[in-house]
């Protein structure tokens, strides 16, 4: 309990000494203090376009006609974000920002209503849970020197995912959606705000049977379920001092039946949706439990204090085969003709053994945060001192369990169960201690928003090898880390006109640089560190709009990390890999095409457009570990794999009062998955090896959907993915080629009351 206590007192000290808040996550103006006891948390809190640095919001309106469930086809609709896909239903989003590495979110601050939610964001990042997306209310995107204040990953952004909000007064909602391959979808909530007393009760359950199509026959889908609760106690609105109290209950399981192992060039060109036989008994099965408790005070004018308590369980166990008659799963993919035995295996075609890896992990995070925030004004200045600290906790425990299986007759058939924690056996632990302090001093038109972010972390990494079930000690390896950073930031905006901005701003990233290795050959990992700059312009009118942003992030140290998911041997180690430098353009575009003077008002026609541009290459030549960024001497002026050159997407939308429908392109481009130069692009294709390839071709998917209002409490609605049931290879990782969903169909009913 020391540290809590610690924690509450440099809350106290805090508030005395600088009277502040986070920006946010209440974020608004003297006018409506009051008015954020009946809020959700949220960062941006006020116009986007006055805040220095780029942010972006996806409302809940927008996501309301998309219908779309699975995040990664949203998220497109933001500039700056890399995304890898990997099951066809955005199940465990691999999201980068600005160019940081997509591998399981892992360098990027990922909230939900403020708060982290990666199983262990320090310990072991991965972020294999990711809330159900049809659950999401809006979604907030944070880019550039603002985002200092939302660590520990400060290079790229930060997105955080807000549920849905109590109602100011008696309202529900009920949808339930059928489609192709047996998806369907249902949710229902209900919620209501009285005098005193709030709550709000939601129900999810997503599930299909999937679009794969495994050897033999098999579900190769999923299901979903969750469960939440927001309970609110707050004062009366004419309280001398208004407060609330507000307990967030979350329950979420998740049954999947997905693999690990993706297919060869050629069995990919027969059929992209084609799963081997070695992959019938892979399994996901993720249970998640989440709890906090948030207090709100408005003590003085121009004051306010958020605190917020949070605990999360998080069980995940991922089980899928490992290898396949003694052959590693790349090697079979690379050359199928010279492993020919072992491919037959695989496809169920002969006999043979199949080491199967069951990978049981547990984490859990406790923290606490308190953020205040306080404004003045002193002849023609106002100021905002903001602050805010957080003391937090995270464990990760790791068991892999190898057992073998027998392919009789293309049936697996277990023949020896191994020993839990044969595999791995580990446990991970972080501890930190953040705090930030910034200022937004406003004269007239000018905006300047100075700030601070220093982190205080301790790494401990406990291996008690693969023979100690017990844990008892005796082959215990230890590493731990400790480290200290101080990270300055400073933003600009200023306000040409009422509708018009520029913006530009300089901080200093950071990330942490993961467990310490007890097993490493290049050495402890460093922290990774950017020097990270933006400028950018924002027009925003009523029936148009326009931000444009250009970023520059110089790395004095860039970080690669070895895991099966990224093509790596899964030691989870981090590598230093040196200078790296990356730099791009944003640009999203929004006019109505019917906003032409005269026209009749109840018709619009949006057009949207978002079009990133991404040049990331290593500053220096190193020795690759694996993973990310592959084995072997990676050179100085070699482009970083998995960030794409050259996005756009654009939606087109016909909307009255009526009805709205809305067509979606997402364009990526040509991705490279290895170190290389600008001449030697391979992409898949005949008589090339697996290893052989360097670059994932473009593609261009197409989406529609639709929603008809019968009455104010009623809606159609449908959702029609891939329309053009593009074919293209949608990533490499892990273990193989993977498809997108193929054109599919989805239907249902909306209603309010």
């Amino acid at each position: 309990m020391k540290p809590f206590l610690l924690a509450a007192f440099l809350c106290a000290l805090l508030s005395t000494l600088t009277m502040a808040q986070i920006d946010t996550l209440k974020g608004a103006e003297e006018a409506r203090l009051s008015d954020q006891l009946l809020n959700e948390v949220t960062i941006l809190g006020q116009k986007a376009r006055s805040l220095p640095g780029a942010t972006q919001l996806l409302s809940s309106k927008q996501l309301a006609m998309l219908n779309q469930p699975n995040f990664n086809h949203v998220l497109r609709l933001v500039p700056g974000v890399n995304i890898r896909d990997e099951e066809g239903y955005g199940l465990r989003p691999n999201i980068g920002l600005r160019g940081t590495p997509v591998n399981r979110s892992a360098k990027i601050t990922l909230m939900e209503d403020g708060v982290m939610i990666a199983p262990a964001p320090y310990a072991d990042p991965a972020a294999y849970y990711f809330p159900t997306f049809l659950r999401i209310n809006a979604v907030e995107v944070r880019k550039g020197s603002s985002q200092i204040k939302y660590g520990p990953y400060t290079i790229g952004g930060v997105i955080n995912l807000l549920s849905t909000p109590i109602p100011e007064s008696f309202q529900g909602f009920a949808q339930a959606t059928y489609g192709s391959f047996h998806t369907n979808q249902q949710r229902i909530w209900i919620g209501d705000s009285h005098e005193h007393f709030d709550y709000l009760f939601e129900i999810n359950r997503f599930a299909t049977t999937g679009f794969k199509q495994l050897d033999g026959g098999g579900n190769t889908g999923f299901e979903r379920r969750d469960f939440m609760s927001k309970l609110r106690w707050h004062t009366g609105q004419q309280a001398a001092i208004p407060q609330s109290v507000t307990l967030k209950l979350l329950n979420f399981t998740e049954e999947g039946n997905e693999a690990y192992l993706g297919l060869t060039y050629q069995d990919y060109k027969d059929n992209p949706w084609r799963r081997y036989a070695a992959t019938q008994k892979d399994r996901i099965s993720m249970n998640r439990s989440e709890v906090s408790l948030s207090h709100v005070i408005l003590p003085a004018k121009g004051l306010s204090i958020t605190t917020t308590a949070y605990y999360t369980y998080t069980f995940r166990d991922w089980a899928r085969v490992n290898t396949v008659a003694g052959q590693a799963l790349n090697n079979i993919l690379a050359n199928p003709i010279a492993h020919r035995n072992a491919y037959l295996v695989m496809t169920g075609q002969a006999n043979g053994n199949v080491d199967y890896q069951s990978a049981e992990r547990t984490f859990h995070t406790q923290g606490i945060q308190s953020t205040v925030q306080y404004h003045f004004t002193t002849h023609r200045l106002v100021h905002h001192v903001q602050a805010g600290v957080r003391y937090h906790k995270d464990q990760a425990d790791r068991y892999a369990t190898r057992s073998t299986y027998a392919m009789t007759n293309g049936v697996m058939v277990l023949t020896a169960a191994g020993i839990k924690g044969n595999a791995e056996n580990q446990i991970r632990r972080a501890s930190s201690i953040a705090a930030f302090l910034s200022y937004d001093l406003i004269f007239k038109n000018l905006k300047i928003s100075p700030g601070v972010r220093c982190e205080k972390i301790n790494l401990e990494f406990l291996n008690y090898g693969n023979g100690d079930n017990a844990r008892l000690g005796t082959a215990l390896r230890t590493a731990t880390n400790q480290l200290t950073v101080l990270l300055p930031g400073i933003g600009i905006n200023y306000d040409l006109t009422s509708e018009m901005n520029l913006f530009a701003g300089l901080h200093k990233g950071f990330s942490p640089p993961g467990m310490p290795s007890v097993t490493s050959t290049t050495g402890q990992a460093r922290p990774e560190f950017a020097t990270n700059y933006e400028i950018g312009y924002q027009l925003d009118k009523k029936h148009y709009a326009l931000q444009l942003v250009a970023f520059l992030n110089n790395y004095s140290n860039i970080l690669g990390s070895d895991m099966v998911s990224t093509g790596g041997m899964g030691t989870g180690n981090m590598f230093n890999a040196g200078k790296a430098q990356i730099k791009g353009i944003e640009l999203t575009a929004h006019y109505d095409l019917l906003s032409i003077k005269g026209t009749n008002t109840d018709w619009h026609l949006p057009l949207r457009f978002v079009y990133t541009y991404t040049h990331a290459t290593f500053g220096e030549t190193f020795m690759g570990a694996g993973g990310d960024f592959g084995s072997g001497q990676i050179s100085k002026g070699d482009f970083i794999p998995f960030v794409t050159p050259h996005q756009w997407a654009a939606t087109l939308s016909l909307e009255s009062n009526r009805f709205d429908f809305t067509a979606v392109a997402r364009y990526v481009g040509t991705t490279r998955i290895k170190p290389g130069q600008r001449e030697n692009i391979i992409v898949p294709s005949d008589n090339i090896s697996f290893n052989d390839v360097n670059a994932i071709d473009k593609f261009l998917l197409i989406d529609l959907s639709g929603n008809y209002h019968f009455h104010k409490h009623l809606t159609a609605f449908f959702l029609i993915n891939n329309l053009t049931n593009n074919k293209a290879i949608a990533a490499n990782l892990p273990n193989g080629y993977r498809p997108n969903m193929p054109l599919s169909f989805n239907f249902g009913l909306k209603t309010n009351f």
